[in-house]
């Protein structure tokens, strides 16, 4: 961390770094592949803060941190986090080129950080008090010295030092360069790239070559005398599978979506209904038959209403802990909200205003809600993560003056999860499974290089901890669950909501007893007039149940909405009005795609 030299190359680059350490501190742990999210990373681990020096990224990045930034600087005697974890934030962005500039540095001692990706080279510089970037030249061969050990005379000799070896040799390899840190400024033991002073000696080397295809470490311990060579295939962020395989997955993908109904697509499932859906419609005199429905909530809670509008009138213990933060909110508030409300990781972000989970992500860490709040098209909303391992959508409606509702349907929701045999891979188990192949390019891009772990023997895995269908989840049939008490527990939360009258409920829960008690159990959503009866999904039942269904709740939202006109004298929504909310939804969903 206090010598770094890059050096281009036909077929690729070298990075190599020495680190000159004190010599009473702990030898540091020989570099291992770690998962971190979707990527795997090879780094060299100080024992006593897990943080790195010099980690490589398996999509091809390199991160290599030096002492100082400019000029040497008074030490203080402690600070709130060790400069090696930062590397670690930083490769675990999906873009760790701008995270820079979004890193909370305060207290954080100062350091240099050189950043290769995607053939470009960045230095970032903190000082304590400002950042600095700037792009170098890929193209060029560079030298960097720690400003904390070597002074700018020095760092200049240093620089000369390099730029004779280049001119001397005609072809370098990494053998030739490792003897350059070995040896260049060899008669000068204080400044020479292999350094000895009184407490203070270069400990080891570490040298990179990364090609088209694969990532080579070399790492020599000198205290140990030992030397790690490691290597990790590079793993291409669009990898595309052969065409035979190709070919074999979406066969079969297209037999599952054919022969299950459950995954056509939406306006095919629903295209004789939409017959019915005109009649109604002519019987009130408008296209938008359900715009009474839900008075207190826009549009009925058919579009374009905000989620965070439906927690407004309900008791904060109903729902999880949320926080509403506009898109590509600054990361220092962002933090600064997460404090105030006291919300930890993992936590969920998702759109305000959002369709069928699109956009909702579990988040791991403070770097990845950095790039989601960066990618996000739309103000979000920020949640604890409710762990309750149940969920289900409860149906609920009420006609209009009627002192009690009821509950129509109930689905219970089954996540998206493996279960391990000790001997298949996560992709293999994947593979093996017709509803999850579905889904496989997704997981791929969620948990990259981990697909090729195996899972233990019994081990239960989740890989969408949330109930969307469209996200993975198996919806299962359980209104038989309906009873007295499940109804007045509900009926007793909905009239909370001011002119709520049809909806559906996701909750998450930890017992079906507590949930009946209104005990531990979390609103993950309160739908309104656009609410599918999502129990039809349920695959026992055929596409006839399934129309039966959307008629008879259309039958319920079409009696509470003309009620609800006729009680309240409001007009229902025109044609005019109906068809510009359509298309500002359909307008704001396809923005979420960037998410």
């Amino acid at each position: 961390m206090c010598t770094v030299s890059y050096i281009p190359c036909a077929d690729g680059i070298f990075i190599t770094s020495n680190r000159d350490e004190n010599d009473l501190r702990a030898h540091a742990i020989s570099p291992s592949a770690e998962n971190f999210g979707k990527y795997k990373l090879l780094y060299p681990k100080d024992p006593g803060t897990g943080g790195t020096w010099f980690a490589i990224r398996n999509t091809g990045e390199v991160a290599v941190l030096l002492n100082g930034a400019f000029e040497k600087h008074v030490k203080l005697p402690s600070y709130r986090k060790s400069r090696g974890l930062i590397i670690l934030e930083i490769m675990q962005s999906e873009f760790p080129e701008k995270i820079f500039e979004a890193l909370d540095l305060s207290d954080i001692e100062n350091f240099t950080l050189l950043l290769y990706r995607n053939k470009c080279l960045w230095e970032y510089r903190w000082d304590g008090f400002q950042k600095y970037t700037e792009s170098k030249n890929p193209d060029l061969p560079h030298i960097w010295s720690s400003a904390t050990l070597y002074s700018d005379p020095v760092r200049k000799n240093r620089e000369q030092w390099f730029s004779s070896w280049l001119e001397e040799e005609s072809e370098i390899d990494q053998q030739k360069i490792i003897h350059f840190h070995q040896s260049a400024g060899g008669e000068d033991k204080e400044n020479g790239l292999l350094m000895k002073r009184s407490t203070i000696s270069t400990v080891s080397i570490t040298s990179v070559k990364i090609n088209m295809a694969e990532i080579m470490m070399r790492y020599e311990d000198l205290k140990q005398g030992c030397i790690k060579q490691s290597r990790i295939q590079l793993v291409k962020k669009k990898t595309k599978p052969s065409f035979p395989e190709s070919f074999e997955i979406a066969i079969r993908n297209v037999l599952t979506r054919t022969l299950n109904w459950e995954f056509w697509p939406m306006h095919l499932i629903y295209a004789p209904m939409y017959f019915y859906w005109f009649y109604l419609s002519a019987r009130a005199g408008s296209l938008f038959f359900f715009s009474a429905a839900n008075p207190g909530r826009k549009n009925a809670g058919f579009a374009m209403e905000k989620k965070s509008d439906s927690y407004a009138f309900l008791p904060p213990e109903y729902y999880p802990n949320s926080i509403l933060c506009e898109q590509n909110t600054a990361p220092e508030v962002l933090r600064t909200m997460l404090e105030n409300n006291a919300i930890d990781f993992p936590l969920i972000a998702k759109p305000d205003i959002g369709e069928r989970g699109t956009g909702v992500k579990l988040i791991n860490s403070f770097i990845e809600l950095i790039d989601y709040s960066k990618c996000s098209s739309t103000d979000f909303l920020v949640q604890e993560f409710i762990d309750y391992p149940n969920e289900v959508g409860i149906f609920y409606s009420r006609l209009p003056g009627s002192q009690y509702g009821q509950i129509s349907g109930i689905v219970g929701k089954q996540f998206l999860s493996l279960s391990g045999d000790g001997k298949s891979t996560m992709e293999s188990l994947i593979k093996s499974n017709s509803r999850h192949l579905l889904h496989l390019k997704t997981l791929r891009e969620l948990y990259g290089d981990q697909l090729n772990q195996i899972l233990p023997a019994g081990e239960e895995k989740i890989l969408v901890p949330y109930g969307n269908h469209c996200r993975g989840a198996k919806f299962i049939d359980l209104s038989f669950m309906i009873s007295e008490k499940m109804t007045n527990t509900i009926d007793r939360i909905c009239k909370q909501v001011p002119e709520f009258y049809f909806g559906r409920l996701d909750i998450k829960f930890r017992t079906w007893e507590e949930l009946e008690n209104a005990e531990k159990f979390s609103i993950i959503e309160m739908n309104g007039a656009a609410s599918e009866p999502t129990h039809m999904y349920d695959p026992k039942h055929s596409i006839f149940f399934a129309w039966k269904e959307i008629k008879r709740h259309w039958d319920l939202l079409y009696k509470i909405s003309k009620k609800n006109a006729a009680r309240n004298a409001v007009p229902l929504m025109n044609t005019t009005e109906g068809l510009k909310m359509l298309r500002d939804h359909s307008k704001h969903i396809k923005g979420l795609s960037s998410i």
